[in-house]
C-alpha cells in the first residue's frame, strides 16, 4: 500500500533536483532506473538498450532540470520521456533497417543489370565472331581452325596442308587482322593491341 506522503515526497526531490541538489538525484535515479529499465525492455527486448536510454533520460533530466514543474509528478514525468526516448529509437531503427533494405535491394538490381549487359554482350560477341570466321575465305579458314580448334602448330598445320609455314603464318596475321577489325567495338582496346583477346578467346 502506498504511502500517503509519496506525492509530496516526489515534489521535495523535483525541488532539491531542480536546486541543483545532486544527492537528491541519485536518490531519484536509484529508486526509478531499475523500474524504469524493465519499463523500456519491453519497447527494445535488449537490456543493455534499454539501461543505455535510461541513463540518457536521467541526463537529460540533469541537464534540464531547471524546467521540472516544481508541483509535477516524478515518476510519471521520467517514464513519459523514456517512453518517447524507446519510441524514437524503434522508429530510427526502422528508418534505417529500411534504407539498408532499400540499398541492398539497388545493389542487387545493380548487379542483375550488368549481368544482364554481360550476357548480351558476350551472346553479341560469339555470334559476331562465329559469323567472322565463316565469312574468311575457305583455305584462311580452314588454316584458323586447324590452330585455334585443332591445336595444330603452324609446322603442323605446314605438314598437314603441304604448303610453308610462311604461308600458315601470313594466313594466320590476316584472319586475327580482319577478326581484330570486326570485333572491336566488342573487346577493349588493349587487349586488341596485345593480342591477348585472340590468345584466350580463339
Amino acid at each position: 500500500m502506498p504511502k500517503k506522503n509519496s506525492g509530496k515526497g516526489e515534489k521535495f526531490l523535483i525541488e532539491r533536483i531542480r536546486e541543483g541538489e545532486e544527492h537528491a538525484f541519485e536518490i531519484a535515479f536509484l529508486k526509478y532506473f531499475n523500474p524504469l529499465t524493465k519499463y523500456i525492455w519491453k519497447f527494445v527486448r535488449s537490456e543493455d538498450l534499454a539501461k543505455e536510454i535510461v541513463q540518457e533520460v536521467f541526463t537529460e533530466i540533469w541537464e534540464c532540470r531547471r524546467s521540472l514543474k516544481p508541483s509535477g509528478h516524478l515518476r510519471g514525468y521520467l517514464f513519459e520521456v523514456a517512453r518517447n526516448k524507446a519510441l524514437d529509437y524503434i522508429k530510427h531503427k526502422k528508418i534505417v533497417d529500411q534504407y539498408i533494405s532499400e540499398s541492398k535491394r539497388q545493389k542487387r538490381d545493380n548487379l542483375n543489370k550488368k549481368a544482364y549487359s554481360y550476357d548480351a554482350d558476350y551472346s553479341g560477341l560469339i555470334k559476331e565472331a562465329d559469323k567472322a570466321i565463316n565469312d574468311l575465305p575457305p583455305k584462311a579458314r580452314k588454316i584458323y581452325k586447324l590452330n585455334r580448334n585443332e591445336g595444330l602448330t603452324y609446322k603442323e598445320i605446314s605438314e598437314y596442308l603441304d604448303i610453308s609455314i610462311k604461308t600458315v603464318e601470313t594466313h594466320m596475321r590476316r584472319v586475327l587482322k580482319k577478326l581484330r577489325n570486326r570485333l572491336s567495338h566488342f573487346v577493349p582496346l588493349y587487349l586488341l593491341l596485345t593480342g591477348m583477346f585472340f590468345i584466350s578467346f580463339f
